[in-house]
């Protein structure tokens, strides 16, 4: 199992910006999440792992919720599995409220189109000096 995030190379990844922007910590907190994932190669269910409701935003597929709390910080990273047994970050934002806001969503069913568009991906290894 691979874990990547979508490139945008006009301004930057937001998932790239989004782990630059919050603290060492929770960097690390979110890295080891996801590292442990690629060495089971599955996704193990757990509290802390839920799927966004396809109802409610209107998509087709699955998008995986990984809540990470640490201490008074608490982050979400919106993900999914793909057919090749990979893992690709949509979206990550700090959790500010109760259910997950519109526009969190929204950004990550952007990001959920461009990959079906064939977007470019960068392994998570690229990110390395922030996960470790």
């Amino acid at each position: 199992m691979l874990i990547f995030y979508l490139e945008r190379p006009e301004e930057g990844s937001t998932f790239s910006l989004f782990m630059r922007s919050i603290s060492e910590k929770l960097v690390l907190a979110i890295c080891k999440k996801f590292e442990t994932y690629a060495e089971l190669n599955a996704l193990y269910p757990s509290g802390s792992l839920k799927i966004l409701n396809p109802k409610i935003w209107r998509y087709k597929g699955t998008i995986y919720k990984l809540r990470v709390d640490l201490g008074k910080e608490s982050a979400r990273v919106l993900f999914i599995k793909t057919e090749e047994n990979n893992l690709v970050l949509l979206h990550g934002f700090i959790k500010k409220t109760r259910k997950t806001p519109a526009k969190e969503a929204m950004a990550a069913l952007r990001n959920y189109e461009r990959l079906k568009n064939g977007a470019a991906l960068v392994p998570l290894s690229a990110l390395i000096g922030a996960c470790q």
